[in-house]
């Protein structure tokens, strides 16, 4: 009988990646490193040829795996030549290199890519400050994080070109929340959640590194699944079934007990119900009147922030950008900052570790520290640009398309987040930047995809 070539090239590079997971598994035995180095290599080699093959296989992958990286990857580490990598960062690393290649392979598309003027002001601004940066080493991990980023999002940009790449790709953000959302009744059932002082029970945080990431992560994917249940749910049962991912998603977040994220998803619905649906206006007001009523935390979260006390995270929030800013300004460094991402490392000098985090909880403030007057502009500049990308692909799609649907709803999602960075550390947290970057890439595809079929049909 003869073989399918294609099937006997599968089998080839199944046997292939086996004999390379193998090899280096021994030499990990021998050299005494970690197990998952030969793993990451052949996840390295296979995610090359889905990058050549099945691209968006390769980014709903890439999805999936990061959103389950931030708590597992403090107990795995790599060490070379005196540096030591975690796994978040091995990941990054791989993701840099897919990048390159991807924009190397699709120079012709990059030119259109309507996401470069944002991503290239905010690299070279970082590159900039690389030069004077307290902490230089920060500053390009920094660097990298963002050219990540802007790489998925060209990745997305090229991959999705028809409803159902969007779909798939809605799909793989679903499936990424899974085990987060696992982790996190798991913690809620045995206790062992995050301790805060401000909260009578223990928060949950899923598989990230604090209750706040996981619950924007969380506000993030209630966007998402909203956008699903509007666009492709159809029959009762999809609508049943989409209903009750909804209904998980808002309890688990609501169980992190995160103000930043119970306002945001407040704001996302407000603005929702403005642009179409009227009736949700009546639980955004019934809802959290029921969980005052009924919730002794909630209502204790929702007094603190009516009337914060003096060891409130409020008032700490406050002190904070008072004294770094303060620290940096006496320091002279006014108008060009400390260079990018070295705020904690200010705060520290300053207040050392004994009050808390040392990150900047606010992204004017972080960008002020990190850039001065000079790096806020850049910011500024930033959330316009992008601002205006999502208004332009609004205006542009067709009337009441499911793309225009979509880019209102992104808006939404985009200006919810940066009223949320006003007291949270939005631009360093990487899970919401992956998914609103990814679904940017995405939907500026499609519009792309709308306008060139408009030109054919005339």
């Amino acid at each position: 009988m003869e073989q399918n070539p294609g099937s006997l090239k599968k089998q080839l590079l199944f046997i292939f990646l086996l004999g390379i997971l193998a090899f280096g598994t021994a030499l990990a035995g021998v050299f005494s490193l970690p197990f998952f180095v030969p793993l990451a290599i052949v996840s390295a080699i296979f995610g090359l040829v889905l990058l050549f093959s099945r691209p968006l296989l390769l980014l709903s992958a890439l999805i999936i795996l990061r959103m389950s990286l931030d708590y597992s990857s403090q107990y795995f580490t790599l060490s070379l030549f005196n540096i030591t990598l975690s796994l978040s960062q091995i990941v990054g690393l791989g993701i840099a290199t897919i990048g390159i290649m991807t924009l190397v392979l699709k120079r012709n598309e990059l030119p259109r890519f309507p996401v470069n003027f944002p991503a290239l002001l905010i690299l070279l601004w970082g590159a900039v400050t690389f030069f004077y940066s307290l902490s230089p080493k920060d500053t390009l991990e920094e660097l990298l994080r963002f050219f990540d980023l802007f790489t998925l999002s060209f990745l997305a940009f090229i991959t999705i070109r028809k409803t159902e790449d969007f779909r798939t790709l809605l799909l793989a953000f679903f499936a990424s929340s899974l085990l987060p959302i696992a982790f996190g009744f798991y913690q809620l059932a045995f206790n062992i959640g995050f301790q805060d002082a401000d909260v009578s029970v223990p928060r949950i945080f899923g598989t990230f590194s604090h209750p706040n990431v996981f619950s924007l992560y969380l506000f993030s994917m209630i966007v998402l699944g909203i956008l699903y249940f509007i666009l492709f749910v159809k029959s009762r049962r999809e609508r049943l079934i989409s209903l009750i991912f909804l209904f998980i998603l808002t309890v688990t977040l609501l169980l992190t007990f995160a103000r930043v994220a119970w306002v945001a998803l407040f704001l996302f619905i407000f603005f929702l119900a403005l642009f179409r649906y009227r009736l949700l206006l009546f639980p955004l007001i019934l809802f959290p009147l029921v969980l005052f009523t009924f919730s002794t935390p909630f209502q204790d979260r929702v007094i603190d922030s009516l009337r914060p006390g003096l060891d409130s995270s409020i008032v700490w929030r406050q002190n904070l950008w008072h004294d770094v800013t303060t620290k940096s300004i006496q320091d002279g460094n006014l108008w060009w900052g400390n260079g990018m991402d070295t705020f904690p490392l200010v705060s520290e000098s300053l207040r050392g570790t004994r009050l808390g985090s040392n990150d900047p909880h606010n992204d004017f403030v972080k960008f002020f520290v990190e850039g001065g007057i000079v790096g806020v502009g850049v910011y500024i500049i930033y959330i316009l640009s992008l601002f205006f990308l999502l208004l332009h692909g609004y205006i542009k799609s067709r009337p009441k398309s499911a793309l225009r649907v979509s880019f209102a709803l992104m808006t939404f999602f985009f200006l919810t987040l940066e009223v949320s960075s006003l007291s949270d550390n939005v631009f360093k947290n990487t899970p919401v930047q992956w998914v609103f970057f990814i679904m940017l890439g995405a939907l500026l595809s499609l519009l792309q995809k709308e306008k060139v079929t408009k030109k054919t049909s005339k």
